[in-house]
């Protein structure tokens, strides 16, 4: 799988799930082409070739309804609920590296409000609490770091972000790049084990890396909600 260092998305979180459904509203024949720009956007090989079989599927589905005296052909009716459960399947999967990195802020903006200031010791009785001012600090260093990621790539790449296993000076708050950093750093994520990392990176390196985190999720067979757990800390660079 190559692949730009970000994919950027535009679309909102509710016009993601409407590109999502498009295999639905087309009766699978629009799976193709969602498929094609999905991987034309990620850069994924996968995606491609998810969307070539796509095609082949609606070229048959096409051929045995012509052929069929009466225009109903069971076996394109299976075609085409294939195209139909394959493409929702792959797009829901997909949908929310299209989401505009901005919408996250907004949501995120909403439940800091509910927190102290960044950098401010939250009172407790007989004194304050640091640990989570460190914990926000972090965080805040994390979504900046996504930032300088998104807009200029080749400085993220000069900073390092994402490669706690290399000499720098930029503190991400504790972004890992999965396609890059050795298993003993994935090793340290919360939920992983020795075992675990060897195994992530094996399929990374039989799949040239991942795009996100749920081909990580497949083709790692991660423990059930480890990918969620981790969402905010993980990077897929290319």
């Amino acid at each position: 799988m190559g692949g730009a260092d970000i994919p950027v998305g535009k679309m909102s979180p509710a016009g993601s799930v409407l590109w999502a459904l498009i295999p639905l509203f087309t009766l699978g024949l629009g799976t193709i082409f969602v498929l094609a720009w999905a991987a034309y956007r990620l850069r994924s090989r996968a995606l491609g070739m998810a969307a070539v079989i796509a095609l082949i599927m609606t070229v048959l589905a096409f051929t045995l309804i012509g052929t069929s005296n009466d225009g109903d052909s069971p076996a394109s009716g299976v075609l085409i609920i294939l195209l139909i459960g394959g493409g929702l399947t792959t797009t829901f999967m997909v949908r929310r590296q299209f989401i505009e990195p901005s919408y996250g802020d907004r949501t995120g903006a909403k439940a800091d409000s509910a927190w102290p200031s960044l950098g401010r010791a939250v009172p407790r009785r007989g004194g304050v609490d640091p640990a989570i001012g460190e914990a926000l600090e972090r965080r805040q260093r994390r979504a900046e770091a996504r930032r300088i990621l998104e807009r200029d790539p080749a400085l993220a790449r000069e900073l390092r972000i994402g490669r706690p296993d290399l000499q720098r000076k930029f503190d991400d708050g504790g972004l890992v790049d999965v396609n890059h950093v050795p298993a003993t750093i994935l090793a340290t994520l919360p939920g992983f084990t020795p075992e675990l990392a060897d195994r992530v990176v094996r399929v990374r390196d039989e799949h040239r890396g991942f795009t996100f985190v749920e081909e990580l999720e497949a083709y790692a067979n991660l423990p059930e909600g480890l990918a969620d757990e981790l969402t905010e800390r993980l990077l897929f660079l290319r």
